[in-house]
């Protein structure tokens, strides 16, 4: 498992990879963007019952 091996194992990568097309591209897009805006309101969320618990100042 030497520097060869995980330099062919990239290049390999590499070459099977392939741009996604457009509508794999919105759909990764609106997923990801899914994400943010849910971790955010988990956020707020836990922000906003600290601030009514006294916790948070």
């Amino acid at each position: 498992m030497g520097l060869r091996y995980r330099l062919t194992a990239m290049v390999n990568v590499l070459r099977t990879a392939s741009k996604p097309g457009r509508s794999e591209f919105w759909l990764l897009l609106r997923i990801c963007l899914l994400g943010i805006a849910v971790l955010g309101a988990v956020g707020f969320l836990i922000r906003y019952v600290f601030a009514i618990v006294g916790l948070f100042t």
